[in-house]
């Protein structure tokens, strides 16, 4: 617990840049430059058409309350759209294995208070990660491990570190693929390595995959795997349909757990909004058309749209990374998602205080400290694809510019 005190005062710092941000607005009149941030402003890069216009046409409900678990047609329908990628403990997805939630967030909170209830006390978090699964885990009393990457640059995982901390009674395992704001994604083969091993030690395994879908190589949504029952997966079609507005997520796990997040759903975070199911059927259908695209080796309106979205990525990383390469940063392989990781030696580069440059430039620069990926002989920050890469390399330029050591 105290490598995960000793980093969380990055993470807390984010509340310290977002009022800096703000700040710098008011006295200077001008919008700050988020070149890690999570929006998508770069005109090129949206939602696939013909999803947006349906979702367009759903009537909000707003008198109606809902609630996960009466939504029978959304689990049954991603049972079937899913069950072409996961299959648990041997068996074809169901719709009694299929939870509906509004956000990733939900799904996160829900999941580790069951498996608390079921018993664990140990949470193993393979780095890097986000700061939500951290807080959570505090909130919840769990006792957390936190294991950095084997690697900087690749967010490699550490699996003999991770193999043994999970030997150490009733624990869960979080693993977040692709690797947390590095876009890399890890070997299936590895993931599914570490599930087995997991179960095998009588862990649970939770894999937050909330950002899988956008491989820059595989124009398939998803890799196909075979998981133990002690497995939950949380899937996000908003997030990779670059949706804010309409979120839906869907979790996947044993029925008798899943009955459980549902039960603790209604007790602790209450009504969804009455349209929620229909909201989710849209993503479904988007879904299911995008995989029969995939198996039936046609390029229509969802792999036309993938395609066009991966490419104007590596556009931006090309654009970008040019500026970085040129200044002496190295960067991650990307190969899946919107996000890049910048590093240089730490001897290159003093480490730059992130309030300070919100204050002084107007630029949010999120460092790795803020996804718990520290190193001692690297520094470095995220890059967001989806901004607009042109302020992206000016906010960088104006930042580092005579920063720089031989």
């Amino acid at each position: 617990m105290n490598e995960v005190r000793k980093r969380q005062q990055a993470a807390d710092d984010f509340y310290r840049v977002n009022d800096a941000l703000q700040a710098y607005t008011r006295e200077t009149g001008r919008e700050p430059l988020l070149t890690g941030g999570w929006e998508v402003e770069d005109p090129a890069i949206g939602p696939p058409a013909g999803l947006v216009e349906r979702l367009w046409h759903i009537a909000p409900q707003p008198g109606r309350y809902a609630y996960g678990k009466e939504f029978h047609q959304a689990k049954a329908r991603a049972a079937e759209v899913l069950q072409a990628g996961v299959r648990l403990a041997g068996r074809p997805m169901c719709a009694e294995q299929v939870a509906v939630l509004q956000n990733s967030s939900q799904g996160l909170l829900l999941a580790l208070t069951a498996l608390r209830e079921r018993g664990a006390r140990q949470v193993v978090i393979a780095a890097p990660t986000y700061y939500a699964t951290v807080a959570v885990c505090q909130h919840l009393g769990l006792e957390i491990t936190l294991l950095p990457a084997a690697d900087y640059l690749t967010g490699a995982l550490d699996m003999p570190r991770l193999a043994r901390a999970l030997k150490r009674g009733q624990s869960i395992l979080i693993l977040i693929n692709p690797a947390y704001s590095i876009g890399v994604e890890y070997p299936r083969q590895q993931v599914q390595a570490l599930c087995a091993l997991a179960g095998e030690q009588g862990a649970w395994v939770l894999l937050d995959e909330t950002r899988l879908g956008l491989h820059w190589q595989a124009d398939r949504p998803w890799y196909a795997g075979e998981f133990s029952e002690r497995t939950l997966i949380l899937r996000s079609p908003s997030k990779i349909f670059l949706l804010n507005g309409m979120k839906t997520s869907f979790l996947l796990g044993p029925a008798a757990v899943i009955h459980q997040i549902e039960r603790l759903s209604e007790a602790l975070v209450g009504s969804t909004v009455g349209n929620a199911q229909s909201i989710a059927l849209a993503y479904l259908d988007a879904w299911h058309a995008w995989l029969r695209e995939v198996q039936q080796g046609q390029r229509g309106a969802m792999r036309a749209w993938k395609q066009s979205v991966v490419a104007r990525l590596q556009h931006n990383r090309d654009l970008v990374g040019a500026a970085l390469e040129e200044l002496g940063f190295s960067l991650s392989p990307v190969d899946s998602g919107p996000y890049l990781l910048a590093g240089i030696p730490r001897k290159h580069l003093p480490a730059l205080d992130s309030v300070t440059i919100a204050q002084a430039y107007g630029v949010l620069l999120l460092t790795s400290n803020y996804f718990y990926h520290w190193n001692n002989e690297w520094w470095g920050f995220r890059v967001n694809l989806c901004g607009d890469a042109r302020r992206s390399t000016q906010a960088l330029m104006r930042v580092l510019s005579g920063k720089l050591c031989c």
